[in-house]
């Protein structure tokens, strides 16, 4: 299992906080299912940073079983 957390629009939209699910692949693929599972967010997930771990990766790093893997959206403001 590895638990996804959704952090500000992301968690607004989807309203949760955080879901669980089997999964092993690669960042770029992770982002292809959530955009399939979720069609409505595809604007923000184009430009969603990725931390596993409590750590960036890139598009090509691999999850695996247990990972935490946190969706944070572009911050704006002023």
């Amino acid at each position: 299992m590895v638990e996804i957390r959704y952090f500000s629009i992301l968690r607004e939209k989807l309203g949760k906080e955080k879901e669980e699910f089997e999964f092993e692949g690669t960042v770029s693929e992770l982002r292809k299912l959530l955009l399939s599972k979720y069609p409505e967010i595809e604007n923000i997930l184009n430009s969603v940073k990725f931390a596993v771990n409590e750590e960036y990766v890139d598009e090509d790093y691999k999850i695996s079983d247990g990972d935490r893997v946190a969706l944070i959206p572009p911050v704006s403001g002023g």
